[in-house]
């Protein structure tokens, strides 16, 4: 009996270092809130990234939802991203008739992996958010490339 404990807490040990870093970094962010609360709900798409797609994009880890006519779904996204905001290593931001409407925050990095969050809220009447969390290996100006880059 001991020894079945033993190898049963040896796998438990060797599963819990196996979990990539990406999964677990994510976590700490506060727009994971956003994905957890939002992410199964009627009308909302939400996109996450994996194997071969996900390589053939170089990214490690993303991950999209898009949210459409809940304003309070976007004020709860827009009280995330400040936050998250606050640790950011670098910030861009694009406004229109005095109202931000994009946002890229580069956040510190994890490992060599390069993490970054893009907000981007439509400006119309019918309010559109987007919300996109990435990591990879790749500088941020390629990973911009590459998401702003249509693949025929």
């Amino acid at each position: 009996m001991i020894q079945l404990r033993k190898q049963y807490l040896s796998l438990l040990v060797v599963m819990a270092l196996a979990v990539p870093g990406h999964a677990i970094a994510q976590k700490d962010l506060h727009i994971d809130k956003v994905f957890e609360q939002y992410g199964k709900k009627r009308g909302v798409v939400m996109v996450q990234l994996t194997g071969e797609i996900l390589r053939t994009y170089n990214f490690s880890f993303f991950k999209s939802i898009v949210i459409k006519n809940d304003p309070g779904a976007v004020a709860f996204t827009r009280d995330c991203v400040a936050k998250d905001r606050e640790e950011a290593k670098k910030i861009k931001e694009v406004v229109q008739d005095g109202e931000v409407t994009s946002i890229v925050l580069q956040l510190s990095s994890h490992g060599n992996e390069n993490r970054l969050i893009l907000y981007n809220e439509s400006a119309e009447e019918r309010k559109e958010m987007t919300l996109i969390y990435i990591e990879s290996s790749m500088d941020v100006e390629d990973i911009m490339s590459t998401i702003l880059t249509k693949k025929e």
